[in-house]
């Protein structure tokens, strides 16, 4: 299959908890996002929109040894962003829409696009497996350890979220 702009890109379950924009301070997390829709020139960097961004989390995951490493970031739109994490998505019309907008994006017929969608749910069942170390590259410095959600959302109130 050709080069795809928009991939789904499934997240342990173990960490979904583990987002840099939750760990941060909100004004530093401000900052981060506002360098990347600017890198990005205000456009989605999927499908190249000119609408309200979101900032999304770019990660690796080493399944040979359980590491998951923050790579950067992408200026998204919401419905790019939304089929990145498509998992989360309860409402089957909502998820149906978003399959029609990866078809469109990656100009895939939609029985392409559900391909796409099963080669993900086959790398969340294997990302699942594992034990995942979690690693926030030049920002871990930034994060405190923290054991609990509890203890993020802690965090996050003490640094003024």
């Amino acid at each position: 299959m050709a080069y795809l702009r928009l991939t789904i890109e499934p997240i342990p379950t173990a960490s979904r908890s583990s987002s840099l924009a939750k760990l941060l301070p909100r004004g530093h997390w401000n900052r981060i996002r506002r360098s990347i829709y600017y890198k990005a020139h205000h456009r989605c960097q999927a499908c190249g929109q000119r609408i309200r961004l979101h900032c999304h989390e770019v990660w690796q995951y080493n399944q040979r040894t359980g590491y998951q490493h923050l790579r950067g970031f992408q200026a998204l739109c919401q419905d790019c962003h939304q089929v990145k994490h498509i998992f989360f998505v309860r409402s089957p019309r909502r998820r149906a829409g978003l399959m029609r907008h990866l078809a469109t994006v990656n100009k895939l017929t939609l029985s392409e696009a559900r391909q796409q969608l099963a080669a993900a749910r086959r790398r969340q069942a294997a990302l699942d497996q594992l034990h995942w170390v979690v690693n926030y590259g030049s920002y871990n410095w930034r994060v405190l350890p923290a054991r609990t959600l509890w203890q993020r959302q802690a965090y996050s109130r003490f640094n003024g979220q």
